[in-house]
C-alpha cells in the first residue's frame, strides 16, 4: 500500500514539474516563429506616379542636339526571382520557388495571339513572402529574369513561372527564353513648328541567360522579421530610367536580335531604375 502511495506522489510531482517547465519558457524563445515580409515595387516615372496610357515627357540630350519625346505606356512587366534575405550576421535565407511577375499592363495576347488567348489587364507591385525564419535582416537580394534551369526549359514549373503569362511568345521561344523585362507603348517625337509630331509604337524587351542579373538592396537599418512583427521593404522602380537609350525613336524595337541594346536595358533596370525607398519591422 505504501509503495502505491509513493508511486502516486512521484507521478504528481513529475506532473507539476512538467507544468512548471512550460510556464518558465523564456519569452525570447516564444518569438522564434517564422514571419512574413511584404516586398513592394512601386512604379514611378521621375517624380510622378507611373500610369498606363498617360503621356510622360522625355528629353534626350546627345552630341547631335536635344530632342523631346513623350511616352505612353501600355505595359511595364518583369520577373523578380531567386529572392535572398541576409541577416545582420551574414546568414542567407533563400526563398524557395521565388518567381514573381511584377506588372502593370493592358490585356496582352498570349503567344503572340497564336491561340486566341489573352492575358488580362493587371496591376501587381506587391510580393508577400511567408515562412521566413525569425531574425534581423539587413539585405535583400533578387534577380531580374529567370535562371537558366527554368529559362532553358519553359515546360518546367516553379513559383509563378508559366509560358501563359504572355512573357514568352513565338518570337522568343526559338531563343529558349522567357522575356525578362517588357516595356511597351507609344513614343512621340515632338518637333518644332511647322513640323508635325511623329509617333510610333515601341517595345523594349530583354531575355536570354546572359541578361540574368542580380540586384542587391542594403537596408539603412536591419529590420525584424518574425511571427510577432509586421515587416515590409518598399522599393521604387523608375520607368523613366529604363528609357535611357541613345536613339529610342530609331531603336524602337529591342529584343532577341539586338543583344547589345538588351544589355543596355538590363543595366538600366538593375543599376538605375530599382532603388531602396524604406523598410520597417514593427512589433504587432
Amino acid at each position: 500500500m505504501m509503495k502505491k502511495f509513493l508511486t502516486i506522489i512521484s507521478l504528481i510531482t513529475l506532473l507539476f514539474a512538467s507544468c512548471s517547465k512550460e510556464e518558465i519558457v523564456p519569452e525570447t524563445e516564444l518569438k522564434q516563429a517564422a514571419g512574413t515580409l511584404s516586398l513592394n515595387f512601386d512604379a514611378i516615372y521621375g517624380s510622378q506616379d507611373f500610369a498606363l496610357n498617360k503621356a510622360f515627357d522625355y528629353e534626350l540630350t546627345s552630341s547631335s542636339g536635344n530632342a523631346k519625346f513623350t511616352y505612353e505606356f501600355t505595359k511595364l512587366r518583369y520577373w523578380v526571382s531567386n529572392v535572398i534575405l541576409v541577416t545582420k550576421d551574414g546568414n542567407e535565407y533563400k526563398v524557395p520557388d521565388s518567381y514573381y511577375l511584377i506588372e502593370e499592363n493592358t490585356a496582352q495576347p498570349i503567344q503572340g495571339g497564336s491561340f486566341n488567348k489573352v492575358y488580362p489587364a493587371n496591376k501587381r507591385e506587391n510580393v508577400i513572402i511567408r515562412d521566413i525564419p525569425f531574425g534581423e535582416y539587413k539585405t535583400v537580394k533578387f534577380s531580374i529574369g529567370v535562371d537558366s534551369r527554368y529559362n532553358d526549359n519553359l515546360t518546367l514549373r516553379a513559383g509563378e513561372l508559366s509560358a501563359l503569362t504572355a512573357m514568352a511568345n513565338d518570337d522568343w521561344m526559338w531563343f529558349t527564353s522567357y522575356i525578362f523585362t517588357s516595356t511597351a507603348g507609344k513614343i512621340t517625337w515632338v518637333k518644332s513648328a511647322p513640323e508635325a509630331a511623329v509617333s510610333k509604337n515601341f517595345t523594349f524587351e530583354t531575355g536570354s541567360n546572359a541578361q540574368f542579373k542580380q540586384k542587391t538592396i542594403e537596408l539603412i537599418n536591419p529590420i525584424s522579421i518574425g511571427g510577432d512583427y509586421t515587416s515590409k521593404i518598399d522599393l521604387t522602380v523608375d520607368a523613366k530610367k529604363i528609357l535611357d537609350l541613345e536613339a529610342p525613336f530609331t531603336d524602337n524595337i529591342i529584343g532577341a536580335t539586338k543583344p547589345a541594346l538588351m544589355t543596355r536595358l538590363t543595366d538600366n533596370v538593375i543599376s538605375k531604375a530599382i532603388s531602396f525607398k524604406s523598410a520597417e519591422g514593427i512589433k504587432k
